[in-house]
């Protein structure tokens, strides 16, 4: 079981604090495992097993759980026999149980327990949930292992490879820690990926959000995940899809388009005015929760390297935390090279992503290969252009480093090690 210090960082100051620790992720993430690492601690620091319960709602044994009333009725029984020590409640997939919005605040209000969720669902923390938790909950979200997690992992495991190695299976198979139990052999990890959109995703979202039409929602969803990183509007989705004779009404794709989001399994970014930041209603980018999952159900991750490496460097922005948009640069003109200036109709350059946290901005351009001077211009320039003191990055798989005018140039592979620095 790998150490996540990321999200046990985050977690550390709420332990025994009396406000209800929930974390979120797409299923197979290692929400769990995560609950595990956190009893663990708990246990180094001398917390007795006895004052420990451990809830899993997908066990079959634990069927009965949920139903609110009976689950309500073996947590009351397990705090008495504490006699007034404080408990630690960890309830795992809550979604399971009805009206667990309500049960959860009234055990935390009743008891002395400090309580920890998971949910594999975004959706069952916004609306009328959200209304019941507020102010009560911190949210932890989870995702598959990042490029540092992969290669602690495979170190761990007694594989010795180079960087370059580690990132060329990473970059195709992605980080669901169960793959580390097949080897990260091709063809078995694709078979799992499969499964688990299949069964847990796919099947997970028609029956959870009722969907009639699944077979729409099949069509919908490889299209989007063979797409990331291209910029879409629920228009330009239905034009495309018309394309290849599937009929779907642009209410039907924005709601489809959701029902993703809500499952961890997409992840939206929306577009950015740079100079006025208008946020734009159209031309979204989406990306995905695993890059492996891509290669499962579209295949082509060897061949389209530059969407899975946007991908993966927007991933790896989520992870600590950054809020992440797609910058729209108009082109600057000059008089004579002297006097730059933007005009309301001028084109744009795009700015892969702008990323904030707090008081803190980047500016992120993400490519394949610096292959030629046409290359490096459109990488650059427009961060050439944007007045700003804050971080400037173009990360690439080249190893030789084109830093130029204050823009830091970083090997990808580079900067997805060294990220615990540079984004926490």
């Amino acid at each position: 079981m790998i150490e996540r210090p990321l999200y046990l960082d985050r977690i550390r100051p709420f332990i025994g604090k009396p406000i209800i620790k929930i974390v979120t992720g797409v299923r197979r993430s290692g929400k769990s495992t995560l609950l595990q690492l956190v009893r663990a601690e708990l246990h180094s620091q001398g917390v007795p097993e006895e004052c420990m319960l451990d809830i899993n709602l997908e066990v079959y044994a634990n069927r009965h759980l949920k139903n609110p009333n009976l689950l309500y009725e073996q947590v009351k029984a397990w705090a008495d026999s504490l006699g007034g020590e404080q408990g630690y409640l960890f309830l795992d997939e809550i979604q399971e149980v009805e009206s667990w919005e309500q049960l959860v605040p009234g055990l935390q209000t009743e008891f002395l327990v400090d309580i920890y969720l998971t949910g594999s669902n975004a959706h069952f923390l916004s609306g009328e949930f959200a209304t019941y938790l507020s102010g009560r909950y911190v949210e932890f979200e989870v995702f598959p292992f990042s490029f540092s997690e992969f290669v602690r992992l495979r170190a761990d495991d007694g594989v010795v490879e180079s960087m370059d190695e580690a990132f060329d299976i990473y970059r195709v198979l992605g980080g669901f820690p169960f793959l580390s139990y097949l080897g990260y052999a091709p063809d078995p990890c694709r078979e799992y990926l499969l499964g688990i959109y299949d069964t847990v995703v796919l099947k997970g979202m028609v029956e959870r959000e009722s969907i009639k039409d699944a077979s729409l929602l099949g069509e919908l969803l490889p299209f989007l995940i063979a797409n990331v990183g291209h910029t879409f509007s629920g228009r330009s989705i239905e034009r495309m899809l018309e394309g290849e004779n599937i009929s779907i009404s642009i209410g039907s794709v924005l709601k489809y388009v959701q029902v993703a989001c809500d499952a961890n399994l997409l992840y939206r970014a929306s577009r950015v005015d740079v100079m006025s930041k208008k946020v734009f209603k159209s031309q979204e980018k989406y990306y995905l929760v695993d890059q492996g999952l891509r290669e499962a159900v579209y295949g082509n991750n060897d061949r389209n390297i530059d969407q899975v490496l946007e991908n993966i460097v927007f991933l790896e922005l989520l992870r600590y935390g950054w809020s992440v948009t797609v910058g729209d640069k108009p082109m600057s003109t000059s008089d004579n090279g002297k006097n730059l200036s933007v005009k309301s109709d001028s084109p744009s350059r795009e700015i892969d992503f702008i990323a904030s946290k707090g008081s803190r901005k980047l500016y992120l351009q993400v490519c394949y290969l610096l292959a030629d001077e046409s290359t490096i211009e459109r990488e650059f320039k427009p961060l050439e252009e944007l007045r700003s003191d804050y971080p400037k990055y173009v990360l690439s798989l080249d190893e030789v480093d084109r830093s130029q005018k204050g823009i830091i140039h970083r090997d990808i592979r580079a900067f997805l090690l060294d990220s615990h620095n540079l984004l926490r």
